[in-house]
């Protein structure tokens, strides 16, 4: 009996019908579309180069993949009613997306932020723990394309493997030739009537952001609540 495959609601993943761990897998599979709204949401709130930056990869990761798959031919394995995107699946577009993720955020964590803290141990293993997480979260998504039959084991390796050196790449690009000229950008009349800055000097913005908002704070309390 032909075993039956249902979609996750409102997407085009699917996974066999009944099968729970299936169910789980459909839903690790659509992180990299729920990584892609909250780019967006993060660059909508916080206006700064690095993630629009950051975001621009996403597309040009995603370019790079589809004229890949367009080149290699490979195809993707064989399942009966299965909706497909594109036939093709070498390399596999989520964990080549995973891949570039991974390696863009833990070397921006590592490299760019350095942690204004005196509690110095935690905020080292603080970095840890992203990093960890970012590479569970990758091999969860890896996995279960292959666990959907969306693509075959080395598909996933090879996109893996690209996202990994694309990632490495665009933060090298950021850091070397085209950060530099953040601050510039930056002070474009275009850029500040977007409100979009630059914090690629500062070692940590949301430290930086969190005591300039509070001093802001304490100057207008002082001005507008007056002693009887």
């Amino acid at each position: 009996m032909e075993e039956e495959w249902v979609p996750v609601t409102f997407t085009h993943v699917e996974f066999p019908k009944g099968d729970r761990l299936g169910h789980v897998m459909a839903w690790l599979s659509l992180i990299p579309v729920f990584s892609v709204i909250a780019g967006l949401a993060i660059i909508i709130m916080r206006r700064d180069l690095t993630s629009i930056f950051f975001y621009i990869g996403f597309f040009v990761n995603e370019i790079a993949n589809q004229i890949l798959k367009r080149i290699i031919k490979e195809p993707r394995p064989s399942r009966t009613g299965q909706p497909m995107w594109s036939h093709y699946g070498m390399p596999s577009a989520h964990a080549q997306f995973m891949g570039f993720v991974t390696a863009f955020v833990i070397l921006l964590f590592y490299v760019r932020i350095k942690v204004v803290t005196l509690i110095i141990p935690l905020a080292k293993l603080w970095k840890h723990f992203l990093a960890v997480g970012c590479v569970i979260t990758s091999l969860l998504v890896c996995y279960s394309r292959i666990y959907l039959q969306y693509h075959t084991t080395n598909q996933v390796l090879v996109g893996l493997v690209l996202g990994l050196i694309f990632g490495v790449l665009w933060f090298i690009l950021m850091e070397k030739i085209v950060g530099p000229y953040f601050p510039i950008i930056a002070s474009m009349p275009i850029c500040e009537m977007l409100l979009i800055k630059d914090f690629s000097l500062i070692p940590n913005a949301l430290w930086c952001e969190y005591h300039c908002i509070k001093a802001e704070m304490r100057t207008r309390t002082k001005k507008y609540i007056r002693p009887e």
